[in-house]
């Protein structure tokens, strides 16, 4: 067993899991396996119950939004799998940084990338956004045809016609615009 974009493992309870808890929530959930080794080798936890406790407070105490998770503490093998849901709140911050998987580490997304899980939180995508600067409309294109072609009334139809729409790709240039 190996690490993936989804499963970390960490021997011990250190902080350092609050940043994948951040990466798994902002994006596809994940398991954190507590008391495996890097390697996948299974070493176990001394007391249960106090590193639950102690993983349910650091998170709760340093992940903003709270994020959706599930502790499960394994008795037979003495670890621990912290199974961490994908958020609706996005982003989810640790120390006011939202992270990310990127294949088994756990690193700080880009502005852009931020900008979209604010967006992405709010259910809002970047092509959904108004656009201030530009009118993006079809009067341009009823005004070139008008122009070169002489049409008054602009339809579907019209580009059909002209062979200015093509069903499989789109628009095209056949009328030379």
């Amino acid at each position: 067993m190996r690490e993936t974009r989804n499963l970390e493992f960490k021997e011990t309870i250190t902080s350092t899991f609050l940043k994948t808890v951040s990466a798994f929530s902002n994006y596809d959930g994940g398991t954190i396996l507590f008391g495996v080794d890097d390697d996948g080798n299974i070493k176990g936890l001394s007391d249960l119950i106090k590193s639950c406790l102690d993983i349910e407070n650091k998170i709760n105490d340093t992940i903003s939004p709270q994020p959706d998770y599930v502790l499960e503490p394994n008795e037979v093998n003495k670890t621990i799998k912290l199974i961490v849901k994908s958020g609706l709140q996005k982003p989810y911050l640790y120390k006011s940084k939202a992270y990310k998987r990127n294949d088994s580490a756990t690193i700080e997304v880009d502005t852009l990338e931020f900008s979209r899980l604010v967006l992405e939180g709010k259910n809002i995508s970047f092509e959904e956004l108004p656009c201030k600067d530009q009118n993006l409309t079809f009067h341009f294109l009823e005004e070139q045809l008008e122009k070169s072609i002489q049409i008054n009334s602009f339809t579907l139809d019209t580009l059909k016609t002209l062979n200015l729409y093509d069903n499989n790709n789109g628009y095209n240039n056949a009328a030379g615009l």
